[in-house]
């Protein structure tokens, strides 16, 4: 019949292996691209959206810059923010800014510039990457 605990072992290191791939593949279907732009790139986690009564949306949106040829490397990468929408009257504070060096807010957070509830109710500018992140969250 065979060892059992050679049995039970690779189970689990076939288990683990495929769960790790469908993690990845479902962390990647999760992302919504905004911009993708020559210089940085915006996306979000449509699985980040909470809902907050009485009509607001917390989400948290990262921002990815590009380097070029030419360009001296720059140390923060990718910026990741929570954003806080009013979705009646068009407007969002942030809550939280965590710059990383590596793309997509991975890695350890390199330095958190900004946090705490500081409800500014600035306007979401028309046009914006943050005005198409806000009209696809405040729907959903």
């Amino acid at each position: 019949m065979g060892n059992p605990f050679l049995t039970n072992l690779t189970f689990v290191v076939l288990s683990s292996l495929l769960g790790a791939g469908f993690a990845y593949s479902q962390a990647k279907d999760d992302l919504v691209m905004v911009l993708d732009g020559k210089q940085y790139s915006i996306a979000y986690y449509k699985s980040s959206i909470k809902s907050l009564p009485p009509d607001w949306k917390k989400v948290w949106i990262i921002t990815n810059r590009k380097s070029s040829e030419g360009q001296p490397k720059v140390r923060v990468v990718s910026v990741r923010r929570n954003i806080l929408f009013n979705c009646v009257r068009n407007t969002y504070s942030t809550l939280a800014t965590i710059n990383y060096a590596e793309p997509n807010a991975a890695g350890k957070p390199m330095l958190q510039t900004d946090t705490g509830f500081n409800l500014n109710d600035d306007p979401v500018p028309e046009g914006s990457p943050l005005a198409i992140v806000q009209s696809q969250v405040c729907v959903s």
